[in-house]
């Protein structure tokens, strides 16, 4: 039985995304305004934004 390349690097990229926290990245271009970050890890490009913490306000009324 033939294993189908495509299906293996769809898996090894799904398992990537929700493996890797981005730890270590470095700016690879800005425009506009906005930071595109590349891992250093898995080498998935994303915008800074996408990777900064959303700050949670306590609703403590």
């Amino acid at each position: 039985m033939a294993v189908d390349p495509v299906r293996i690097i769809l898996i090894k990229a799904l398992v990537m995304q929700t493996a890797c926290e981005h730890t270590r990245t470095k700016v690879i271009v800005r425009r506009d305004g906005i930071d595109y970050l590349e891992c250093l890890d898995c080498h998935q490009i994303f915008e800074a934004e996408d990777l900064e913490p959303v700050p949670v306000e306590d609703d403590d009324e």
